[in-house]
């Protein structure tokens, strides 16, 4: 009998569980990871650490960006392919080859304001988090 009573709980103890149906799921990158997404991503993150050692007045003078022309990366959705693309890339990579020769808070703000214009134009989506890296 206490055998039973033990396989009873036993199953009511699992059969309680809550189940994870009603948790939302927060969607953080809604595109697939496209060479292309993934570079953004990472460009942002590092624009994200150049903006704060400004911020704190720390050298930046040794944080070189490496980053591919985004025209030649896989890309996540075939429709953005244009030639506007290929120019605001070669524009972009300009930028970038600027900072690194000389890393200032002026070249570090062509960078952002490059990826505004681009983005205002072809994705906007990312704006707003874009937006966030300019420095004022």
């Amino acid at each position: 009998m206490k055998s039973l009573y033990l396989a009873i709980i036993c199953v009511l103890v699992v059969s309680c569980k809550p189940s994870d149906s009603h948790v939302k799921k927060t969607i953080i990158d809604p595109n697939d990871a496209s060479e292309m997404a993934l570079l953004m991503r990472q460009m942002s993150n590092d624009l994200d650490v150049i903006k704060n050692k400004i911020l704190n007045g720390e050298d930046i003078i040794n944080d070189q960006l490496q980053f591919s022309q985004i025209h030649k990366m896989k890309i996540t959705d075939e429709s953005f392919l244009s030639e506007g693309l290929t120019q605001m890339s070669k524009g972009f990579d300009f930028v970038v080859n600027n900072f690194n020769e000389n890393p200032s808070r002026d070249n570090y703000n062509s960078i952002v304001n490059n990826c505004i214009s681009c983005h205002k134009g072809m994705c906007p989506g990312p704006l707003s988090r874009i937006n966030n890296l300019i420095l004022d």
